[in-house]
């Protein structure tokens, strides 16, 4: 769903990760369009919890890459919990791409409170954190507030994002 979207989202984000730095990948399938973007590149520290995202890089990067591990959830095939998170903990992360279920003005949510760990600890161990998700989701809520919007720097969305909320995100001073 939004394939054409994500595939535009990611190929935004792309052109802001600087040469040489450190990023990390949330799970999701918009990260995955952010990866497959990356996949020529020799030059980057890719650091992620998503197994899907990790083959691609294994099959077709030269980029260095870590893996978190953590508690497997099947469900989108990526690693949570406090595993991953203490993995995160001890990095420097130039920029964190991060995903989102469901996300509005409040914040990201997610309907898997072991995500919530991984999230928020990627939060504190980045200089410049990245939301990249389409517009369908916006305004959708799940239980659990993963993190507020007042933690990222910048949204990447795609050009159906209604322009209330648009001018709402100018308003937080969020890039978009």
């Amino acid at each position: 769903m939004f394939s054409l979207e994500k595939q535009a989202i990611g190929a935004a984000a792309a052109r802001h990760i600087p040469r040489n730095s450190c990023i990390y990948l949330d799970a999701g399938t918009t990260t995955l369009a952010l990866a497959r973007e990356l996949g020529t590149r020799d030059d980057l520290l890719i650091i992620t919890n998503d197994f899907v995202i990790a083959h691609f890089l294994i099959e077709t990067s030269q980029c260095r890459m870590i893996h978190t591990g953590g508690t497997l959830c099947r469900d989108n095939r990526s690693c949570v919990g406090e595993a991953a998170a203490q993995a995160l903990r001890g990095l420097s992360v130039d920029i964190a791409f991060i995903s989102a279920s469901c996300w509005g003005m409040r914040g990201i949510f997610t309907p898997d409170e072991e995500k919530i760990a991984v999230k928020r600890a990627v939060s504190e161990v980045t200089r410049k954190r990245v939301l990249l998700a389409d517009s369908s989701k916006y305004n959708k809520i799940a239980t659990f507030l993963a993190l507020p919007l007042t933690q990222f720097d910048a949204v990447i969305t795609d050009p159906h994002l209604p322009a209330p909320a648009r001018q709402e995100l100018a308003r937080l001073e969020l890039d978009v």
